[in-house]
């Protein structure tokens, strides 16, 4: 299997997924050999349109072993070019797409168009979560199955910590902004306080110096500054371990389609609060959490709730969570659902088109 897709120059959760995702199906799938070569497609300029070139006369290059299956991860326009390459070498290919609704692919008609257009020559769509066929536009006739994610090994394995006690601990980790929600955790941690419930709360990321100049100014006008405090990047490690430490998880992002770290959260025993994005209320669905809306992003929906939990049963069921969120995201059950998608595929192996 050759796992094709992400740039070596701008690595990030894609990247993360198309690692993790060889080593699992190396490690767990019998008879399966995959290797992950980028297509470095991100971000195309002038000056990195020599590595996307290498990429594409790469996959047509002579080899030891043609691949019997091509994995592609889509969320570049380039990206589907690859796809017609393999197609036209006589390869089945599987599609996994890593956009969602608000990608400029999906919200120009035209590209949006020539996406399903191209997308028809795959043998199999490998989406990420249920739904995802909804949220953004696919081929009617490519067939798709679901096969999920792969979390960091150590989210799976995290000993997670007795829930120390006092006041609600809230986190919001990521790349920072006003589209990533990263305003709304200050307006909730506002309206936290006026409610009267005790809580303490940080966020972890960065963002260019005018986001983070604007954001310490709303914290400060807010006067939440001994509450609420800033934190730079985090490794996976270090990040793990601080959304471990937390009760909530606050995303309300309207741009993430499938936030990562709302399953990473939960993967250690720590509820998020998300927004109506089809991904993470997937994942609120499946486990446990608030999907929260409104005028104000969900910030009144959330506050509302958060104050009227109780503190101690939060901590107890989200501790019970724990043991089945780790089993079902496991990384066994996610190659299953792979070669169960693979299988498909070969099994649909189109003609070669010359």
């Amino acid at each position: 299997m050759l796992v094709l897709g992400g740039s070596l120059h701008h690595r990030g959760g894609l990247e993360a997924f198309c690692e993790r995702a060889t080593t699992a199906v190396n490690r767990h799938a019998q008879g399966w050999r995959a290797t992950w070569w980028t297509t470095d497609t991100a971000y195309l300029t002038p000056g990195r349109l020599g590595a996307a070139m290498n990429a594409w006369r790469r996959l047509g290059g002579p080899q030891d072993h043609a691949p019997d299956l091509v994995w592609l991860q889509w969320s570049t326009f380039a990206d589907l070019l690859f796809l017609q390459r393999a197609v036209a070498l006589g390869l089945p290919v599987m599609v996994t797409p890593h956009l969602g609704a608000n990608a400029r692919l999906q919200r120009i008609p035209a590209l949006r168009a020539l996406c399903i257009r191209l997308l028809e020559r795959a043998n199999c769509l490998a989406l990420l979560f249920p739904g995802q066929e909804k949220e953004i536009a696919l081929p009617l006739h490519v067939p798709g199955t679901v096969v999920g994610t792969f979390l960091p090994e150590i989210a799976l394995s995290q000993r997670s910590a007795a829930a120390a006690p006092g006041p609600l601990r809230l986190i919001h980790a990521g790349r920072l902004g006003h589209g990533k929600g990263t305003f709304r955790m200050v307006a909730l941690c506002a309206a936290l306080r006026a409610q009267g419930v005790p809580f303490s709360a940080r966020i972890v990321g960065r963002a260019d110096a005018q986001t983070m100049a604007e954001l310490g100014q709303a914290i400060a006008t807010a006067e939440l500054g001994g509450s609420l405090t800033l934190a730079d990047w985090m490794d996976e490690t270090a990040l793990i371990a601080a959304l471990d430490e937390a009760d909530v998880l606050v995303h309300l992002s309207e741009l993430d389609s499938f936030p990562l770290i709302v399953l990473e959260a939960l993967a250690v025993g720590t509820i998020p609060i998300v927004a109506d994005m089809t991904g993470a209320r997937t994942m609120v669905e499946q486990y446990d959490g608030l999907v929260a809306s409104g005028t104000d992003g969900g910030v009144a929906v959330a506050a509302d709730w958060l104050a009227a939990r109780n503190l101690s049963d939060l901590r107890h069921h989200a501790a019970e969570l724990v043991e089945r969120v780790r089993r079902e995201q496991a990384w066994e059950s996610g190659v299953a659902r792979v070669m169960g998608a693979a299988e498909a595929a070969l099994a649909s192996r189109k003609p070669r088109v010359l």
